[in-house]
């Protein structure tokens, strides 16, 4: 059977090449692109458009791979941005809430890094803390903008997250200052940072919809591939039961 094909949308920023400066790219790290091709897949990348329609794109894929990036809109959880949110592109905020729900009412598997486990969240109607550093120490999961911390999560046993991990305990790559503050409709935490902060979730009802808090894609041994690549399993399943 071919590789399942996996979807994800890119972010829009200003990019320079040679003597061509500040060109608007539809752009993701290539490290996203890497995990999804070694642990199986195929990725295909969708530009945030507002023309894109969801149903339509989710025709296209097998598994939806919602990726880290900037923060979401505030207003999409019924907030005020804080000072330290990055400004926000909503025409992918929107385009990955759309294919979420798309995804979930057709049992299409999902997975969100860092990012993408916000946008699960606020798709299935949850909420997010702005920034933790109002209330605890940020370094541990977002020291120096631009470089990946390392800290310890715990997983829950029996979840589905433990099936894909390398053990209870382990370090994470990390770069975040946000984070899952009330759960959306289905979504139950299933790791945690030694501070309390939510750095995994999933569903409960047997479909596979996973997303943590860290990027596995930056960190592929121990541990990252290996969550990818359930993820990717996952999604060729799904394409065979439609076949």
């Amino acid at each position: 059977m071919p590789a399942p094909l996996i979807g994800l949308v890119a972010d829009r920023k200003k990019t320079t090449s040679g003597a061509w400066a500040d060109i608007e790219s539809d752009t993701l790290p290539h490290t996203y692109a890497r995990a999804v091709e070694q642990a199986g897949g195929a990725p295909i990348l969708f530009p945030a458009l507002r023309t894109h329609d969801a149903g339509q794109l989710l025709d296209t894929i097998d598994g939806l791979f919602l990726p880290g990036g900037r923060d979401l809109d505030a207003s999409l959880y019924s907030s005020q941005a804080h000072v330290e949110n990055d400004p926000p592109l909503r025409v992918r905020d929107d385009l990955e809430i759309a294919l979420v729900r798309g995804a979930r009412s057709r049992g299409m598997p999902i997975f969100g890094a860092c990012r993408g486990l916000q946008v699960l969240n606020v798709a299935l109607g949850g909420t997010l803390e702005q920034h933790l550093g109002d209330r605890l120490d940020l370094t541990p999961h977002r020291d120096v903008v631009g470089v990946f911390t390392s800290h310890r999560v715990r997983v829950s046993p029996g979840s589905r997250l433990a099936a894909m991990t390398p053990g209870a305990e382990f370090a994470i790559a990390s770069h975040h200052h946000q984070s899952v503050r009330e759960l959306g409709a289905g979504l139950v935490a299933v790791a945690h940072a030694d501070d309390g902060t939510i750095e995994a979730a999933e569903t409960a009802d047997g479909t596979f919809c996973v997303g943590v808090q860290w990027h596995p894609e930056e960190l592929l041994d121990p541990g990252g591939l290996a969550l990818v690549r359930s993820f990717v399993d996952a999604a060729r399943s799904f394409a065979r039961s439609l076949a």
